[in-house]
């Protein structure tokens, strides 16, 4: 993936990244609302030594305190300090929970202690504070080695009280809620990019532009519910669905500069993808431009023209092939300028009257009559079919259908046709989400209970 394949991700699921951004900042300020109160009181005792009697007495003392400040801190949360302060304040827990609750700290290079506890209550902080302070003076003179005095050699005085906290410190909500949306929003970029990594199928043009360079001839816009591409193209000739294809057909033109592209074979990778549906609406907008066009029906497995435009399927290509009807009375008007020859007849073995000299010779006569002859193929990774069909065609026209087609399917569509040597002139990628166009174009009908007879479109 490329940064611009990151970038479009993010930017296709940027309602979810934030909606998870935004469950995340809540369940945070949950999560805040559940933890208790906590006040925080701090008392600070000095470690004093006795008075020396000249400098260097002092210095010594000094250099002993220092190195007693560590052994001291320990000392302040043991038993021997903390049972007392259970018994003095009347409090309801052990020795260990409440050491748990009571940090130490010396700043560097000083004999100065620190004493900082925790507790739900503020005055209940600051009484263990002091009664901490207080028992390690004690538990300091009875630990202490005596001087030349019968004195304890070292001393502890407390120098700052401990106050009672105006407000607790914790829980720090703020901090909750910038974590849970930091994790919200983390969780939902990382399901964004994994969407992407982990997408099977395409979705739009980026998609097949990055896994081909075979040209991409457009977009077909989804037709209203219940309503044929075909349908659609004859009924709104200035939606934005037939203008979608329309597009499709310049484009193919652009193409076919040329003009050796009179034959033109349609197909897919597998079943549902549309194709023929693309094939009809393609017709019509070459008619429309004054073409002559004939439509042919050579999926001879699951035939659907005949049902798209509503004509007879009886007669077609199979009865034209094996000569129990003419080809001229096979061809079937169906619009000005556009012909169709349905399939006919499903035959037992289709490959035989596809590779037959007969139908070389149809095509021979349809070349002859009509400026274009759109040919509608079954899929390629279903049946070999459009691979004996692609040497009388001057071009192929691959449809992929949106969040349908799995882009290792068309990617092995592509390879196989390409091995025919046939020139693939692109790709159509049917069933587009519309865009909003603006007022160019007229809303797309939509059928309407039994009052429309129009055919529901095929998937074929």
């Amino acid at each position: 993936m490329t940064l611009r394949d990151y970038v479009v991700s993010l930017r296709k699921n940027w309602i979810v990244i934030v909606a998870l951004a935004v469950l995340g900042a809540i369940g945070g300020y949950a999560y805040g609302q559940t933890q208790p109160d906590l006040y925080r009181s701090q008392s600070s005792v000095m470690v004093i030594p006795a008075r020396g009697d000249n400098t260097s007495e002092l210095v010594q003392g000094s250099n002993y305190v220092q190195n007693l400040v560590q052994t001291y801190a320990v000392v302040a949360t043991s038993p021997t300090v903390l049972d007392p302060v259970i018994r003095s304040l009347g409090l309801n827990t052990s020795a260990q929970a409440l050491a748990s609750t009571i940090s130490v700290e010396s700043p560097l290079n000083t004999v100065v202690l620190n004493i900082s506890v925790v507790a739900r209550d503020a005055v209940t902080a600051q009484q263990i504070a002091d009664a901490v302070a207080t028992e390690l003076s004690n538990e300091v003179q009875d630990l202490s080695p005596q001087n030349a005095d019968n004195k304890p050699a070292v001393r502890v005085q407390t120098i700052t009280p401990a106050k009672v906290a105006a407000s607790p410190f914790a829980p720090n909500v703020r901090l909750f809620v910038l974590v849970g949306a930091g994790i919200g929003l983390a969780i939902g970029i990382l399901y964004a990019v994994l969407r992407r990594l982990l997408a099977t199928r395409l979705v739009s043009r980026a998609d097949v532009t990055a896994l081909t360079e075979t040209p991409l001839l457009g977009e077909v816009y989804q037709a209203g519910t219940g309503v044929s591409l075909a349908a659609a193209v004859r009924s709104a000739p200035r939606s934005s669905v037939t203008e979608s294809v329309r597009n499709i057909v310049a484009n193919l033109r652009f193409a076919n500069l040329n003009g050796v592209a009179q034959v033109i074979l349609v197909t897919s990778a597998t079943s549902g993808e549309g194709k023929s549906s693309v094939s009809v609406a393609m017709s019509e907008i070459l008619a429309e431009q004054g073409a002559r066009v004939l439509l042919i029906d050579a999926d001879l497995r699951r035939a659907s023209i005949a049902e798209l435009t509503g004509l007879e399927g009886a007669v077609g290509l199979t009865t034209a092939l094996l000569g129990d009807v003419s080809v001229a009375d096979s061809v079937q008007e169906w619009q000005p300028h556009l012909d169709v020859l349905t399939s006919g007849a499903l035959p037992p073995n289709p490959v035989q009257l596809l590779t037959s000299a007969q139908l070389r010779s149809l095509l021979v006569w349809a070349r002859e009559h009509y400026d274009y002859v759109i040919i509608d193929s079954a899929p390629v990774l279903a049946v070999s079919d459009p691979l004996w069909l692609a040497p009388n065609a001057d071009g192929i026209v691959v449809v992929a259908r949106s969040r349908m087609t799995k882009r290792d399917a068309l990617a092995r569509t592509l390879s196989t046709l390409e091995a025919t040597r046939e020139s693939i002139l692109g790709i159509v990628l049917n069933g587009a989400k519309t865009t909003d166009l603006g007022p160019y174009y007229e809303v797309q009908p939509e059928k309407r209970g039994r009052r429309s007879a129009a055919p529901r479109e095929s998937t074929a």
